[in-house]
C-alpha cells in the first residue's frame, strides 16, 4: 500500500531548494510545527514541460493523527509559497491508500484556491490547475497511471467480482458520436449504391 505524499509545486523556480527550506521554516514556525526536509523529486517530462518545479516532504507512513501536521495547513503553505517565489504555488498532500487528497493553488497577489475529497477528483482538478494531463500527475504519484485512475475511478471489490457483476454500461453517445455513426450509416449506403451500379 502507498503511503501519504506531500509534494510541492513551484511555477518556473530556478531550483533554490535553500530559499524554499526557507518559506517553509517560517510557515512552521507560526504555525508551531517542526520544520519537515523538503527535496526536489523527479518530474515527469510533463510537468517540466508545463514549467513546473516539483519539492516532496517525505511523510513517515507510520504517523499518528492528523493534528499538527504540515498537510493541515496547506493554504498556508502555498499563500507562502506564492508570496515568497512571487509566482504560482500549489501544494498536494494525497493518500492514494485511502483514496483521499487535498490540493491548494496560490498566485501573488490572489486568494488561494482549495479542494479535498476523492484521490482521483483531487487529481484531475490538480491537473487542470497544472495544465498536465491526468496521467502525468498519476506517473509522478505512482507507478502504473492507467492502473491506479481506474482503480480510483472503478472499484468494484472483491465482493463483486465474486458475484459475477458486471462493470456499468459505458456512457450514452454524445452529439459527437451521433454525428460520426449517422455518417458511416450514410456513407454504407452510397457505398452500396455504387457497388449495386457497378454490378450491372
Amino acid at each position: 500500500m502507498s503511503h501519504p505524499r506531500l509534494v510541492l509545486f513551484l511555477s518556473d523556480v530556478e531550483g533554490n531548494l535553500t530559499a524554499l527550506r526557507q518559506s517553509l521554516r517560517r510557515v512552521c514556525e507560526e504555525l508551531g510545527l517542526p520544520t519537515p526536509e523538503v527535496k526536489w523529486a523527479q518530474a515527469p517530462n510533463g510537468l517540466t514541460d508545463a514549467g513546473w518545479h516539483v519539492a516532496e516532504v517525505p511523510l513517515a507512513p507510520d504517523r499518528k493523527g492528523k493534528e499538527g501536521q504540515l498537510e493541515e495547513h496547506l493554504d498556508k503553505v502555498t499563500q507562502a509559497l506564492s508570496q515568497d517565489f512571487r509566482d504560482r504555488a500549489l501544494s498536494l498532500y494525497a493518500d492514494r491508500g485511502n483514496s483521499y487528497a487535498r490540493v491548494c493553488v496560490a498566485g501573488p497577489g490572489k486568494p488561494s484556491k482549495a479542494l479535498e475529497g476523492e484521490f482521483i477528483d483531487v487529481l484531475r482538478q490538480t491537473a487542470k490547475w497544472l495544465d498536465v494531463e491526468t496521467t502525468v500527475l498519476a506517473r509522478l504519484l505512482g507507478n502504473n497511471p492507467a492502473r491506479n485512475l481506474l482503480a480510483a475511478a472503478v472499484d468494484f471489490g472483491e465482493d463483486a467480482k465474486a458475484r459475477g457483476e458486471q462493470p456499468p454500461p459505458p456512457p450514452e453517445p454524445d452529439e459527437e458520436d451521433r454525428f460520426v455513426e449517422a455518417k458511416l450509416s450514410e456513407a454504407r449506403v452510397l457505398m452500396e449504391q455504387y457497388l449495386s451500379s457497378t454490378r450491372k
